[in-house]
């Protein structure tokens, strides 16, 4: 039923669906260097559901293609409408969208169709679909960096093989999944060994020409732990929850 509700709401241009923004900071300065683009949908029954309960009614419904294409053109739309330089904007591409290929095109059609600078943005591809088919997802992150667009690896850190990834696709930022930094900032042996592990990755990324952006911070603890482990970027509640983003 949800599906059907969704495909409903796509068919009406999106009705109830909102992309919220999160800053990305430098770890340094903490200003803002960009912004997450996030799904949401403001359902009249059920409230606001996120990304994940979102992908999954319409994946439920067959409309998983209409609803990657309304995030691309939505995001890029936002994106556009900012002053010139400036912060990025970061877009998630879908499993599916690697997997069968119409990330590429979509991409392409966004970008015309809004006019967006390709140098403002920032595509996510989530390790676990990079994984799953390494071959379709270098291809992906080719067709972006001719286009301008940087490539960043989504969830690093939360599947084995994941080296293997970047030494296969250069990617220009790897975003740490929280699942390889939690811990780092508790007392004891094992945090030591925890921190340790987000060292040497960061250290890889960057002798690999990437940065580093961790996610999930929620705590001043974390963050000076993660600033001390050499991450480029921080992105969290603490820093800044999803909103409005830039004018």
């Amino acid at each position: 039923a949800l599906g059907e509700e969704l495909a409903a709401a796509l068919a009406a241009g999106g009705a109830g669906l909102r992309m919220d923004l999160q800053p990305i900071c430098a770890a340094a300065s903490l200003a803002p260097v960009g912004y997450e683009a996030l799904l949401r949908w403001d359902h009249p029954r059920l409230g606001m559901l996120d990304a994940p309960q979102v992908l999954r009614a319409a994946v439920a419904a067959g409309r998983g293609i209409a609803l990657d294409a309304w995030v691309l053109v939505n995001a890029f739309r936002r994106r556009a409408g900012w002053k010139a330089g400036g912060p990025y904007l970061a877009v998630n591409v879908s499993a599916a969208g690697i997997r069968d290929g119409h990330a590429a095109p979509m991409i392409r059609a966004a970008i015309d169709s809004t006019g967006v600078d390709p140098r403002g943005l920032l595509v996510e591809l989530p390790e676990a679909a990079v994984l799953h088919d390494l071959p379709a997802a270098g291809e992906l992150a080719a067709m972006l960096r001719r286009a301008g667009i940087a490539v960043a690896l989504d969830d690093f850190g939360a599947a084995a093989g994941s080296a293997r990834v970047l030494r296969d696709i250069p990617f220009a930022v790897v975003k740490l999944d929280p699942l390889l930094t939690a811990g780092a900032d508790r007392p004891g042996p094992e945090a030591g060994r925890i921190r340790a592990a987000v060292a040497a990755v960061v250290e890889m990324t960057h002798a690999l020409g990437a940065t580093t952006v961790a996610e999930a911070v929620e705590s001043a603890e974390q963050m000076r732990t993660l600033r001390e482990a050499g991450c480029d970027a921080l992105q969290g509640w603490l820093l800044g929850r999803p909103g409005e983003g830039p004018a």
